[in-house]
């Protein structure tokens, strides 16, 4: 089991199981320290989600999970680290249940850059050398992917110069992977969680940059 898992989901996303409160208690409970709660169009479950882990000493990372189309490829992008009071997101959001269809990638990735966040590309099955992977910020290498699939993409990342993140896609305990922290690092999580985490500080100190030059 791992302490990091940056890919979980609530009782918001269809199929989800755990309401976020439960849903840090869990990771507490499997002894993780740092997680993204990414719920599909959705962020409202993030506040809670973040108050409860605090008390559990568990560091929730606020995130969403946008559903996405390039030519006739599906494929998810992940917003890590946003500001989860952007109004693009809580359109996103408001009209969830809607009849809309998936985003383009670029029109994810700016979604994710307007909130602040991340873009992570949680890789299709099958990708080649013309799906953008230099347009994202980062590449989720590690979850329900082969050892031979996650090598792969690290050369991706380092060859476009993405941050490395993975995580469960935990939805609930009786589907799989049946818990948060069900993630496969192979050694390497001290160092992907370090990055990650130095990445989010980043992004953190250019919001503090922003809103103090704003006033």
């Amino acid at each position: 089991m791992a302490q990091t898992d940056l890919q979980i989901h609530s009782s918001l996303t269809a199929g989800g199981e755990l309401s976020p409160r439960a849903l840090a208690e869990r990771c507490c409970e499997g002894r993780l320290t740092l997680a993204a709660l990414t719920d599909r169009r959705a962020v409202s479950g993030v506040p809670e989600c973040i108050w409860r882990g605090a008390q559990l000493g568990v560091r929730i990372v606020p995130g969403i999970e946008l559903d996405c189309r390039w030519r006739e490829q599906d494929f998810l992008t992940l917003g890590i680290g946003i500001d989860i009071t952007c109004p693009a997101l809580l359109e996103i959001e408001r009209t969830r249940n809607d009849s809309v269809q998936s985003f383009a990638a670029e029109q994810a990735i700016h979604t994710i850059h307007e909130a602040g966040g991340l873009a992570v590309l949680v890789p299709p099955n099958e990708m080649d050398d013309t799906f953008p992977v230099a347009a994202f910020d980062g590449i989720a290498a590690y979850g329900s992917h082969s050892q031979a699939d996650t090598a792969r993409y690290h050369t991706l990342a380092r060859r476009h110069g993405l941050i490395v993140t993975g995580g469960s896609g935990f939805l609930s305990e009786d589907k799989p992977p049946y818990r948060p922290g069900a993630v496969d690092f192979y050694g390497h999580e001290p160092q992907v969680a370090a990055v990650f985490l130095a990445a989010i500080h980043h992004l953190n100190e250019e919001k503090r940059s922003f809103h103090h030059d704003s006033i």
